[in-house]
Order: C-alpha cells, then structure tokens, then sequence
C-alpha cells in the first residue's frame, strides 16, 4: 500500500498535457470546500487556466504546428504587464522554420564546444593523466599501447615494416645480457672476431659492466658478501669445487664434517638403541688425568683401554691448523688468550687445562666439567668462546659454498647432467646457545668474540654496552669482609633476565639480531623462559631451537641458586620439530633432523663449580649425543673444613635412611625429635642459635612448626625485606628472640656476618662447600663496637666472647657429594658407609 500510494503521488506531481490539467481540475473541485497547510483551491485553479507553453508540447502537438502553421504557440505570449492592447501576435510557418533553424545552428555549436571542452581535459597535465602515463611507460605491455596508437594514427602499416628491418637487424646484434656472457665465458677476443669491433668499443662495455656490478654490489651488499664468501670457499682446504657431500665425508680428517654430514644418518639407528634402551647401556672407562684429574667416560661404541688412551693423550694435537680451526679465527687467539698465560709462558697456544679439554670439545663430545674456579674461569670461557665461533663460521661457510655450487648448475645445466643436492642446514638458523646466570659473564664472552672474528664494524655495540656494563654504583664498604668468590660472581651488572641474538657475515658482527636471523644466542633461563613461556599461553615460541647444534652452560652451580626448573625448560624445548617453517628450504635439511634426531647430535658442555645430583641427573637425562660424553670430577684431599677458624666441636649426625623420597621426612622427625629438644634444654644458657637451612622448602616447613608451637624464633630467606632482615638481625644480636632460621640462598647473595651467633645447627649440609666455614667463623666474630650494653637483662652485647660455642650438622647417606666436600672424600666415604656409628666428631 505504501509502494502504491508513492507511486501515485509521483505521477500527479509530474502530470503533463491533457491528463495532467484534468486531474488537477478534478482534485481542485473536491478540495475546494476545505483548507490545508499543502494548498487550496485557488492554486490549483490557476493552474489549470495557465497557458502552455512551448517546451510543454508533446512531439505529436509540435509536427501538427509545424504542419498547419496557424497555431500560436503560448511561449511567444507576451505577459500581461508587457500587453498594450488585447490583440494577439500571429506566427507564421516560415517564422517557425526560421526558429527551428536557428535552435538546430545553436544545439550543434554547444555540442562542438563540450567536444574542445573534454579534448582539453584530456590533453591537459591532470593528475589522472599522469597517472595513466605512468602505467603506459611501466606497463608490461607496451607493444599493445603503441599498436593502439599507430591503429588510431592510420599508421600500422608502416610499423610492421619498421619491425621487420628490426628483426632482420636482430638476427646479428646480440644484447647486452648475451655480450656480457659471451665475454665472461670466451674472453674479449671472441667477441671482437664475431662482430668486428673496436678494442676502444670493448674496453668501454668492460668499464659499464663493472659499473654495473659495484652498483649491484652496493645494492645488495648480503649478495656481495655471499658471493665473496662462496669464492673464498672455493679455493678453501675443504676440497674442489666438484666435490659433493659424500667425498667431503670421506676425505675430511674434521669431526665436524664426520659428525653434522647427512652421511652419518644410516649410522645413526644403532647410537641411537644404545642411548634410549632401558638401563645404563653407555660404555664407559675411568681413567685419571695429571690436569683433569678424574674422568669417566662414555660411548656408544668399544671405548679405549685405559693405557692405549694415556698413550693418545701424549700425542695431543696442539696447532691450530690441526684442530681445523678457521683461518679466520687464527690470527686473533693469541691476543684473546694472552692473559690467562703464566709468566713467561705466553708463546704457548693453550694452558695445560686448555690443551687437555680441547681435543674432547673439537670431537662434539658431551662435557660436564666441575672443577671450574676462579682461576681457570677465564680460560675455560676463552676455549669454549673459540670453539662456538669456529663452529658458526665452519657451518655459514659450508653453506654459503654449497649455496654457490647450486646456482652455478641452474646457470649453466649443460655442464653438469647430475642436478647438485646438498643437505647442510637445519629448519632455523641459530646454531649456538650459551646459557648464563648473569649479565657481567655476558659482557666477557662478547669481547671475546669480537676480538675473536676480527670483525671491522659491530652493529648496536653502544646499545649492548649501555645495557650489559657495569652499573655506576658506589662501592659497598662491606665488601672488604667478603669473599673473593662472591665478589668475582657479583661485579658489575648482575641482571638475570636477558637475551641477546647475534648475527655473523664476514666484515661485521651484529648484536641484538632476530632469534631467526642469528648464528649465536646468549640468554639466561630466565630470558629463555618468558619466551618459551608456559603451555596454555597464546603467545609462545621456542621454534628458534630447533637446530641448536652446540649449547654452552656456564656457571651451572650458580643456576642452582635461580630457578632450576627454567633451565629445564629450555632443554625440554629444544631441539624439536618446529610448528612454522620461517622460510626453511627443506630441500637442504638433513635428514637426521627431519626425523627427528637433533638431539642426538647436539653437543652439550656443561661447566660447574663442583658436582651436585641436580646437576648429575639433569646431564644424565639430556646428554644423548651419539659422540659419547666426559665427565670430569675432581678429589677432595682435605676439603672445606680446613679453613674453619675457631675452636669449636663439631659434631655430624647421620641420620638413617633407606630410599631417597622419605629423606626429607626422615630428616625433620629426627631434628624435631633429637636435635631441636637437646637444644631448647639448655636454652636458658644456649640462646642466639642460628638453624641452616639449605632448601625454601625446608625452611617454610620449620617456620611453619616454629610458629604453631610458639617458639621464640625470627626468620631470614632470600624473600625477606631489607627493612625484616634489619629487624631480624637486631632482634637475634640482642637475645630477644632465641632461633634465627637462615636460607643458603640469602647467604649466597647477601654474604651477611649475623653477630651474636654462638651455637650453629645445620639442618642440611651446605651445597657451597665454602659456605660451611664462613657460618663456623661466625662465631668468632666479636661483639660490635658502640652498641647499648643495657638494653636488656639477656643483651647479646654482655660477656658473648666468654660464652661456649657449639655446631651441629645433620646428613645422610645421599649428602655424600656435599660431604665430600667439606671433610674430604676418603673421610666421606667412611662416615657414610660405616655401619654402628652415627655420631663423628671433629675439633
């Protein structure tokens, strides 16, 4: 109804001619009784008297005027305020032939000016015509344009002919692209003798096609660089040009070409039964070395008896040409390693301790290696450095090399019928993953990188030193009592919560590069972790590890003191098989990694300060390489407790046990039981009692039982506030609390001296075999000068030097590790394993 009704009130608005006049009469008379606000009867009347005009006359009204001559069109009416009579202007028909002529000449001269008028607009410089410019001149197809031209010109005649002189010119000129190969290909002398032409003529397209070349070459300086390195690989030691993968297997003397080859894929199902079957199915031999004292290692194959290996070990390779490190890297070890050198013994290569680990390291075995200190850390950190940077080059080199071969086949196939395969890569590109604690170790093994690569330019090396350096802080007046270890561990910038991508070509080192683009990476756990993240996040990634083929740990110990569980992380996540493929040519990946296999090639070296079972077990779970792996340990003669200074008994209590999970259980019935009454009996005289406690969760344990039994005791963890350690140490210096509780790891990274300690009970054995004689010289430290003798009648400041002292250490027999440490291995032994005796003394 509503459609219906619009479309009438259309048409009687547009109503022409009789029908139209009508209408409007007939509407005019039935509203002519009322008034409306749209308009009355008066209007519409006049409406229907007005005289037509002449534009309101239909065609057919128009030829009648045309053919009878006689009407009088109401368009030549005059207006009533124009009339001067009543009469009437007569039109004749040769008056409106004349009009109609006149209306005709004037349509045809309109018409011919929008015609000059879009011409115009056409022809004038408008962005759209610059625009359609721009397309005919860039435009694939400009031979179409040009017909279309010529068509509209009459001239296509005349193009054909043009294009066939063109042709038969074409059939003895050659073009630029197929000059330039003809020279590259035959030399000079070929050319001229086709064509005749001039030396002058030569020697200047010489000139332009270098031109073009370094134009090329600045354009794309990573072309240019792969180009060199590909050149530069061609006349290298590795063999000629022609060589394929196999004969590089075979002829290379490299471990590295013998053990990353796609070659060694079939030899790799038998290793590989060995590592994964049920039970220790490792070969192993012990042997004892005059630098690394003891070592035990494993294989997959027969290992060496231990004679023929003593014998090997005298011939060690001690050049580096023979260790098949890069001619790059040469040149700039001497000055890298200089400083680790005794006197007067800087000519030599390596270190005696260098010398011995660098064989193991270059044959891509698995290290764990515990006998690290402040002494030799910097020449393990220079090996370990040398060695990640000759893998990353030998691995871009070979790729680069590989690289140039391919596309010399796909530019001249005739040469060679057999198409060049070649598996050299893995899915992603980083290749090396060092793993440390801190950002001041970071700061070292990048110094010695560059110094190492002899790279020219360093990319964002401003940023990486604002961010690593050392922080301008004011030196601690506490530093002087503390150990050495801890202010070699702690100096400088001790951020644990980086990563650092960094990326090689053959003149510049980049840092801060993408984790995709990047040969070497340096990160914490904890840097690692927030990437990896956790399962059930929406942003995560860890496909950047998928072909790491060489990981360096260092400072595992110290890693200890963190989170252990993100270092398990990232080696959980490593080496699997990626979700996105980031532009991986899988034609070129070996095939043990499409299997699946990485991880049986990865080299593992894992560098502490001495051997715990968190860190046995984690080398045991994840060292599967196929190479084999080397364990190395060290005796302890006397061990820890040499350095105790104060004469105090110290007694160890072994506490039975028959299986590892009910040790904590055993351990704290038996301290709630034995050690912790003997200790409240005599608690009138025995107050300022200090409890060591190893583990977090130990510790939450006791406070937790101290505090539902309402026990007088304050409590220091690495958690704790600066403000409650304040108030802590106060209140167990004045003897207003009777127990201190204390964590290892506040005391590994406060070093705190808490006075007032006379009577110290280790709940654990320390896992720092240095920090059980720092506790024990607690006690003689002498009570702080300047301090309130009178603030209460049980003030710690009264008499504390004429009190007794007393230690107690609970252990079993799974702390032998720790045990061996601080009273001596041969002596560890005996007090775990002697039977009827749980008490030993030592004074």
């Amino acid at each position: 109804m509503a459609r219906g009704g619009k479309r009438g009130g259309g048409g009687g608005g547009k109503s022409s001619g009789k029908g139209g006049s009508s209408r409007g009469s007939k509407d005019s008379k039935k509203s002519s009784g009322r008034v409306s606000g749209r308009g009355t009867s008066t209007a519409s009347d006049s409406s229907s008297k007005a005289p037509k005009k002449f534009g309101q006359l239909s065609r057919k009204e128009r030829d009648m005027m045309e053919e009878y001559g006689e009407l009088v069109p109401q368009d030549f009416e005059e207006d009533e305020s124009d009339r001067v009579g009543s009469f009437r202007k007569v039109v004749k028909e040769s008056d409106l032939d004349y009009q109609s002529a006149l209306k005709r000449d004037r349509e045809m001269a309109s018409d011919e000016d929008d015609a000059e008028e879009d011409e115009y607009k056409l022809d004038r410089p408008s962005k759209f015509n610059k625009l359609l410019g721009i397309l005919k001149k860039s435009s694939k197809r400009q031979d179409e344009w040009k017909k279309r031209k010529l068509e509209e010109e009459g001239l296509e005649g005349v193009e054909d002919e043009d294009e066939e002189a063109e042709a038969e010119e074409e059939v003895v000129t050659l073009t630029e692209a197929e000059r330039k190969a003809l020279i590259k290909k035959h030399g000079k002398g070929y050319l001229q003798a086709l064509d005749g032409e001039d030396d002058e003529d030569e020697d200047i397209q010489d000139e332009d096609m270098e031109d073009d070349e370094a134009e090329e070459a600045e354009e794309n300086p990573e072309e240019e660089e792969a180009q060199e390195l590909a050149e530069k690989q061609q006349e290298d030691d590795d063999g000629s040009d022609d060589s394929d993968e196999e004969e590089i297997y075979k002829k290379s003397n490299d471990k590295f070409d013998h053990h990353f080859s796609d070659m060694v894929t079939p030899l790799l199902a038998p290793k590989v039964a060995v590592v994964e079957l049920a039970g220790n199915k490792w070969k192993s031999v012990s042997y004892e070395d005059p630098v690394l004292h003891r070592v035990e290692q494993f294989d997959t194959d027969n290992v060496e008896g231990q004679q023929q290996r003593k014998d090997k070990k005298n011939n060690k390779h001690t050049d580096l040409d023979s260790l098949n490190i890069k001619q790059r890297i040469q040149p700039h070890w001497s000055e890298v390693n200089e400083s680790v050198h005794e006197e007067g013994k800087s000519s030599k290569i390596f270190t005696p301790l260098q010398r011995a680990l660098v064989e193991p390291i270059t044959e891509y075995k698995d290290i764990l290696f515990t006998n690290r200190s402040l002494q030799n850390a910097q020449e393990i950190r220079n090996l370990y450095t040398l060695h990640a940077l000759n893998h990353v080059l030998k691995t871009r080199d070979r790729i680069l090399k590989n690289t140039g071969k391919i596309q010399r086949h796909q530019q001249n196939p005739e040469a060679s019928a057999i198409v060049p395969e070649f598996r050299d890569q893995g899915f992603t590109r980083p290749k090396v993953l060092i793993i440390l604690p801190f950002k001041n170790t970071v700061v070292d093994v990048v110094e010695s990188l560059i110094k190492l690569s002899g790279s020219t330019q360093q990319d964002n090396k401003k940023r990486f030193f604002d961010e690593f350096g050392a922080e301008d802080e004011e030196a601690d007046p506490r530093d002087a009592d503390r150990a050495a270890d801890f202010l070699e561990t702690f100096k400088g910038n001790i951020d644990d919560h980086f990563r650092v991508g960094i990326k090689f070509t053959r003149k510049t080192l980049k840092l801060y590069s993408d984790f995709y683009s990047a040969d070497l990476i340096l990160a914490s756990p904890l840097g690692l972790k927030t990437v990896i993240g956790a399962e059930g996040d929406k942003k995560r990634d860890f496909d950047f590890l998928s072909s790491i083929e060489v990981v360096i740990v260092d400072q595992t110990d110290d890693m200890l003191m963190q989170n252990w569980d993100h270092l398990e992380t990232v080696f959980e996540h490593m080496n699997m098989i990626p979700k996105n493929p980031h532009g991986c040519d899988f034609s070129r990946v070996r095939n043990w990694c499409l299997d699946g296999r990485s991880k049986y090639t990865r080299q593992t070296i894992m560098i502490s300060n001495f051997l715990t079972p968190e860190i046995n077990s984690f080398f045991k779970k994840f060292s599967r390489n196929v190479a084999g792996k080397l364990k190395i340990t060290q005796p302890y003669q006397d061990g820890s407790i040499v350095d105790v200074v104060p004469l105090v008994q110290q007694n160890f209590n072994r506490i039975e046990t028959r299986t590892l999970a009910q040790a904590d259980e055993n351990r704290f019935q038996y301290f709630i039981n034995q050690t912790l009454p003997q200790l409240r009996r005599s608690a009138v005289t025995q107050t300022h009692t200090m409890i060591y406690v190893p583990s977090y969760f130990d510790f939450v344990r006791l406070r937790n039982y101290f505090s539902e039994n309402k026990y007088s005791f304050a409590a220091i963890c690495e958690y704790t506030s600066n403000a409650n350690v304040s108030r802590a140490r106060s209140s167990f210096f004045h003897g207003e609390v009777s127990f201190l509780l204390y964590t290892e790891r506040f005391h590994f990274f406060r070093r705190y001296n808490i006075r007032g300690t006379f009577h110290l009970a280790f709940y654990g054995l320390p896992d720092h075999a240095q920090f059980y004689p720092e506790m024990l010289n607690l006690l003689a430290l002498p009570a702080a000068a300047g301090k309130e003798k009178s603030r209460s009648k049980h003030s710690a400041a009264t008499g504390l030097e004429d009190r007794a002292m007393s230690c107690t250490a609970l252990f079993t027999k799974y702390d032998l590790l720790k045990l061996q440490r601080i009273v001596g291995t041969d002596r560890a032994n005996s007090m775990c394993k002697q039977e009827g005796r749980d008490l030993f003394v030592f004074t």
